[in-house]
């Protein structure tokens, strides 16, 4: 086994095993997966530099994503810095300093300054999950490796979900279920943040289902015999895992992981068929059966689901959102250039927190991911962050239409990426860090097969590559 090969696989591990402690979700959890990740591309690193093996592709392919993504960390760590001009401060602090009389003033951008240090921890640990992803996602080997991996987890822990649930335990591994009480939410505590993973989990094997089922290309004749073969060996287990996912989402009751999981779908359908990966005959068709199957299996299984999508207010929820995007959006005019600290959303959000808001407890997230990203980082900074993603996205959507071949990888990457920016409106999935780590890696696959080894990339065959 060479180096990259072994350090390939233990990046599957890690990102695999994340949903295991509660979506990785605790400090101990994501702290212990920053770690592990942050030495694998240390130790991968150090291979690189001492000829041990090589980096399959060139920097300069990543320059555009690691100048913004770097300018965002960057960033980030100055918000903790009592170093920048106090009238950048939050203003918590120069208050804090004149109550206190303190003749040497003390403060910072973030209002926070330890959650925006474990916050960068986290964003880098992402980071590093992305790099990886597309140095060793290059060789397509790998690239259907990881795909095939992030479909049999999601199979697994959609089992085990199904196997709670119906046996009716109310139970996270060995904890006591304190949330979600009647939801499938596996080895997440919430259900949208399981049911956004099991939706990556579904374009994976769905994606994986319709590449097994490619036309033949020209030249190419296929016999009835291989073709039965592909049907049944290749191509059906995906399709009945997707279903084994499909149920689970619909038990987890999350109406937003479950209308922007047909919105990825649909996105994955259209670069599929862009991509000439299917027919469009084929594709209008499967999408068809996909609609009859899904609406089918709404009405058989998804009660609760129906109700929760007919109702325009559960329970006070939705307002409730409603008004708090208000007091973010109120947070961001007041701070649009510096922000108020990565992570810091929490402390900063109870300076606007008011009688709208009738719901008892701590906002720890603003269920709206790109409102919260902008509230913590400002707006230049949020603008780098999202270019990096846009350069990434663009890049996937040329590999869907250019390249010749592989261009599955570029359409999942896509695909996972309009389910959890969409999500992100309504949720916070995408804070998850199982969640993170695995869009990452699909992200980081994606990109690396988004171009072809005609474009000058580097793709000299060298032994310590494979």
């Amino acid at each position: 086994m060479t180096a990259n090969i072994f350090v390939f696989r233990l990046l599957l591990a890690l990102v695999l095993l994340a949903p295991l402690p509660l979506g990785a979700n605790r400090p101990w959890a994501w702290s212990l997966l920053a770690l592990t990740l942050g030495g694998l591309a240390g130790f991968w690193s150090l291979m690189v530099l001492t000829g041990r093996c090589r980096a399959p592709v060139a920097v300069t392919r990543l320059t555009p994503v690691v100048v913004l993504f770097g300018l965002t960390l960057g960033w980030a760590g100055l918000q903790t810095s009592p170093l920048l001009p106090v009238a950048w401060w939050h203003p918590l602090w120069t208050e804090s300093v004149t109550a206190l009389g303190q003749s040497v003033p003390f403060g910072a951008v973030s209002l926070d300054p330890e959650r925006t240090l474990t916050a960068i921890m986290r964003l880098t640990s992402y980071g590093a999950v992305f790099w990886l992803a597309v140095q060793l996602g290059r060789d397509r080997d790998r690239a259907h490796e990881a795909l095939v991996a992030v479909s049999v987890a999601g199979l697994l822990y959609a089992v085990y979900g199904l196997t709670v649930h119906f046996a009716d335990w109310e139970r996270i591994l060995w904890l006591k279920k304190w949330a979600y009480t009647g939801d499938l939410t596996a080895s997440f505590v919430n259900r949208n943040a399981y049911g956004a993973y099991a939706g990556l989990g579904m374009v994976c094997c769905i994606a994986l289902f319709l590449r097994a089922l490619r036309p033949a290309r020209p030249g190419e004749q296929r016999r009835i015999a291989e073709m039965t073969e592909t049907v049944l060996v290749q191509a059906a287990p995906y399709l009945v895992a997707a279903l084994v996912l499909a149920t689970a989402l619909l038990l987890s009751h999350s109406r937003g992981a479950f209308l922007c999981t047909g919105l990825a779908l649909m996105v994955l359908m259209v670069a599929m068929v862009a991509g000439k990966i299917i027919r469009l005959r084929s594709g209008l068709l499967l999408a068809t059966i996909m609609l009859v199957v899904g609406g089918g299996a709404l009405v058989m299984s998804g009660d609760v689901m129906v109700k929760r999508l007919s109702e325009t207010s559960s329970s006070g929820t939705d307002e409730g959102r409603i008004n708090a995007y208000r007091l973010v959006q109120l947070a961001i005019l007041d701070a649009p250039w510096t922000g108020n600290g990565l992570g810091a959303f929490s402390p900063a959000f109870r300076m606007y927190r008011d009688a709208s808001l009738s719901e008892k407890g701590e906002w720890e997230y603003a269920h709206d991911v790109h409102l919260e990203t902008a509230m913590d980082l400002g707006l230049p900074a949020t603008a780098a962050l999202y270019g990096a993603f846009g350069v990434i996205v663009a890049a996937c959507v040329r590999g869907v239409f250019k390249r010749r071949r592989d261009q599955v990888y570029p359409a999942v990457a896509l695909a996972a990426a309009v389910l959890l920016a969409a999500h992100g409106v309504v949720d916070f999935s995408a804070q998850m860090p199982a969640i993170a780590v695995t869009l990452a890696l699909l992200l980081g696959v994606g990109y690396a097969q988004s171009w072809s080894s005609r474009d000058g990339a580097r793709t000299t065959r060298h032994p310590a590559d494979s």
